[in-house]
């Protein structure tokens, strides 16, 4: 079943409906966390919590990044200058900015970098991609401390 989603005055989408969904869970820093995506037409919606929480919201827009190489999403190693390899490193050209929340620093920065961490995946997996990315985070504690990784892991899973 399809349905037409409205997008720009005049244009219409066709989208299948409902929204492609997929979630994952493991336990991060010993608390039980759950990460979810719903792809919509117009945004690729994450939410990463724990016990429930959703209390940091951002953003980061993908459009703009479609005209730039690979090697500036930082898939290409550097090694030849001597450079460690930034693979792993969000793309400097993403912007994650605060949509709600925000009110604790620490959590601030924790939701803009795993932002810009999962953009710059999606980016590398599907470089034509043009929607916006919305991550909700509500975590515990924001000092995960080698959790990250795992924290990044798992929401790698759902993308």
């Amino acid at each position: 079943m399809a349905t037409t989603v409205e997008g720009v005055p005049g244009a219409a989408v066709e989208a299948p409906y409902p929204a492609s969904t997929r979630s994952a869970s493991a336990s991060i820093a010993e608390i039980p966390t759950t990460v979810t995506r719903v792809s919509f037409s117009d945004k690729l919606f994450i939410t990463v919590s724990q016990a429930g929480r959703l209390n940091h919201w951002c953003h980061v827009p993908l459009e703009n990044s479609t005209s730039l190489d690979a090697s500036s999403l930082g898939s290409a190693p550097d090694s030849e200058e001597g450079r460690p390899d930034s693979t792993l490193l969000p793309s400097s050209h993403l912007t994650a900015t605060t949509v709600l929340g925000g009110t604790k620093p620490e959590f601030e920065i924790l939701g803009q970098t795993l932002a810009t961490t999962l953009a710059s995946a999606v980016l590398m997996r599907a470089p034509e991609e043009k929607r916006m990315l919305v991550l909700g985070v509500g975590l515990e504690r924001a000092d995960t401390g080698e959790g990250f990784e795992d924290l990044i892991g798992l929401c790698l899973e759902v993308l």
